[in-house]
């Protein structure tokens, strides 16, 4: 069949991956093959990217871990080291908290090990973000900070960025607000000034979740509209959602019951379009326990 050497838009590239996703992912298993293993292993790389778009983790558990034990045999550690990596945030997503926490440490590891300052840069924050959500708060800003001062090294600003955003909500969990205000307020602005809309949208929704806890509400409504005006522009369907119950949960706090529940069945909408089951059934429960 013909493949289109360039895609003209998203929607279009997405639309391929959606027909040949099966295809690619029983290729990547090839890997376990000398002959197509290391051309199977950088398959797995550009697949990444894909899978967490349309959230197919167990597809990028599968892809990963084919890919990791295949690079561990021929001895590129590079190779492995990006499989670790994103095999960790495929664990994480999946619930698997601690494994994913060994996968990025491992990572770091590995990119320590051939002098990539860069790709362990990538690694602790990865981990940060792993160990926040396992309850590790205080090791989380230490990786955060390890990946924040690193990307400064390496002059990668879009890494110093997210590093950035990640460490403002673990400081924002342990009560340090002012610092984590502007933690956020910095990575917007690195976003704005490298003209990336959609991680833009990230710190923007960072930032409003802090401000509101805060108890500044009001401009916690301000801010989240921002990110939700940049989710959309992307037809990113997982961060509209999370930020339409952001906006909900605002609302809630400003006594808006009716707008809160108008926020929630709208973020639930996004998020069955984002394919995340779980996060619209919340939406929809949260939605339902509003009295009008």
């Amino acid at each position: 069949m013909p493949a289109p050497e360039r895609f003209t838009d998203r929607t279009g590239a997405l639309a391929w991956f959606d027909r040949e996703r099966a295809g690619l992912v029983a290729a990547v298993q090839w890997a376990r093959e000398e002959r197509f293993a290391d051309t199977a292993v950088w398959l797995s790389v550009c697949l990444a990217e894909y899978l967490d778009w349309r959230r197919f983790f167990d597809d990028k558990v599968t892809v990963c871990g084919v890919a990791r034990e295949a690079a561990h045999r021929a001895g590129n550690r590079v190779g492995e080291a990006i499989a670790w990596n994103d095999l960790g945030i495929a664990l994480q997503e999946t619930g698997r908290a601690e494994e994913a926490v060994d996968a990025h440490m491992r990572a770091r590891d590995l990119y320590q090990a051939v002098g990539d300052r860069l790709g362990e840069a990538i690694a602790w924050k990865n981990l940060g973000i792993t160990l926040r959500q396992a309850g590790r708060v205080e090791e989380a800003i230490d990786a955060h900070t390890r990946a924040r001062d690193l990307h400064q090294t390496t002059g990668y600003g879009l890494g110093e960025a997210m590093a950035l955003d990640n460490l403002g909500l673990a400081l924002g969990e342990v009560g340090r607000a002012g610092e984590a205000i502007y933690a956020h307020t910095r990575a917007r602005n690195l976003l704005q000034a490298a003209g990336d809309r959609r991680r833009e949208a990230v710190a923007w929704n960072s930032l409003g979740a802090t401000l509101r806890a805060m108890g500044r509400v009001e401009e916690a409504i301000e801010t989240h509209e921002k990110a939700l005006e940049r989710y959309r522009e992307f037809e990113d369907w997982y961060g509209t959602g999370q930020t339409l119950s952001n906006l909900a949960f605002a609302h809630q706090d400003t006594a808006r019951p009716a707008e809160a529940r108008t926020h929630y069945l709208q973020s639930a909408n996004a998020y069955t379009r984002a394919n995340a089951p779980n996060e619209a059934a919340k939406a929809r429960t949260r939605a339902e326990a509003i009295t009008p």
